[in-house]
């Protein structure tokens, strides 16, 4: 039997979606599955919740280790003023650079495969020296499929954490391996696309699962060389065997095209009710600042009346006050002429008239003087 191990995160269409692993879409659009064989799948996640989809669990997941350094990136780039850089954790979560890496994992053919029980232990002790080997190395979904057409096989989601010196968590597969001390496959030469330490994880990963293998007792049925590029050599049964693999994958690829298309149609849709939502929101709020606006003019209207209203009062006020003024002028005008009168008639009479009665004539006159009436 073959022993097949396959890592990758993207396809033309962008990040792999865990919606295909946990059947967490409309199977009877996928002509590679057979819905009556579902049922017999097993699933795993890392919160060992049953109900939650694989989706949610990665979600949990990055919001746990990767809030503080997410949020701390998207401070500095509003800080220098860079707002479109900006992230959110479903967009950092589904990047290239930061998705989870999915492996493949399958050994035999449709024909000839392990029982569901084995490959998932011989999975479960491979996920098991994974995370020694690599301290960041953290998996987060597991799923078996044995409702395909072609050969029994296990889809496992994995994020690689590093952390830097304060200690906040972050998704790099370079640092996380590089701090688990795993050296590049040519140390003298500098580290590239074709130099680098994953593919001595590779190597390691391979031989790990063949070791695990030999622990099932499985090495003699294992193909240890692996096969010749050119099809003129291989038996019947054999190619037969291998173009069915082959169409099982392109099969799974082609389900997994159709639900990456299916997904970006619902972002496109989100993108679009989000933004029919911000043009109606806008509206809103454009209507109640008119609104606004406006109770704010009649609320000025009814305030320039009433000030009208108190002006004219006051300078109906201010008239009367005048005119009773002019009024005590003139009736002030005319006590000062009786009077003038009057102490002229008094002068005149002031010969016969003894001291005493002079005394209390002149104190008269000086008290109609202090009443306000000045002889001029």
């Amino acid at each position: 039997m073959r022993m097949t191990i396959h890592n990758a995160r993207t396809s033309k269409l962008g990040a792999f979606t865990p919606r295909h692993n946990d059947r967490n879409f409309d199977i009877s659009h996928a002509e590679h599955i057979d819905p009556e064989r579902t049922k017999d799948n097993i699933y795993w996640n890392w919160m060992n919740d049953p109900e939650a989809t694989f989706e949610d669990a990665e979600k949990e997941f990055y919001e746990q280790h990767c809030r503080t350094h997410l949020d701390a990136i998207n401070q500095r780039y509003l800080e220098q003023r860079h707002p479109e850089r900006v992230r959110t954790m479903d967009e950092y979560r589904k990047s290239p650079r930061t998705c989870p890496e999915e492996t493949l994992l399958m050994i035999g053919n449709k024909d000839e495969h392990l029982p569901p029980k084995t490959l998932r232990a011989i999975c479960e002790k491979l996920k098991d020296w994974e995370e020694k080997q690599i301290p960041g190395l953290k998996v987060l979904d597991i799923a078996y499929h044995g409702d395909e057409e072609g050969a029994p096989h296990i889809h496992m989601r994995r994020a690689w954490i590093c952390r830097d010196e304060n200690g906040t968590e972050s998704i790099s597969q370079g640092k996380a391996l590089e701090g688990a001390g795993i050296p590049l496959p040519h140390p003298d030469k500098p580290q590239g696309r074709n130099n680098n330490r994953k593919q001595t994880f590779s190597r390691q990963e391979r031989q790990a699962l063949y070791e695990i293998c030999r622990g099932y007792g499985l090495e003699s049925l294992l193909e240890t060389q692996p096969r010749e590029k050119s099809q003129s050599g291989r038996e019947l049964e054999d190619y037969k065997a291998g173009k069915a693999e082959e169409r099982a994958r392109a099969a799974e690829m082609r389900a997994k095209a159709a639900e990456q298309k299916a997904l970006q149609m619902e972002q496109e849709r989100d993108a679009a009710r989000a933004e029919r939502e911000r043009i109606r929101g806008a509206l809103t709020h454009a209507r109640t600042r008119a609104e606004k606006a406006e109770k704010q003019a009649r609320e000025q209207q009814a305030e320039n009346s009433r000030l009208k209203a108190v002006e004219s009062q006051i300078r109906s006020e201010t008239e009367r006050q005048q005119r009773i003024a002019r009024q005590l002028a003139e009736m002030n005008q005319k006590a000062r002429q009786e009077l003038r009168k009057t102490r002229k008639q008094l002068e005149h009479l002031k010969g016969y008239l003894d001291k005493a009665e002079q005394q209390r004539l002149q104190e008269e006159l000086e008290l109609q003087e202090q009443d306000g009436f000045e002889l001029e």
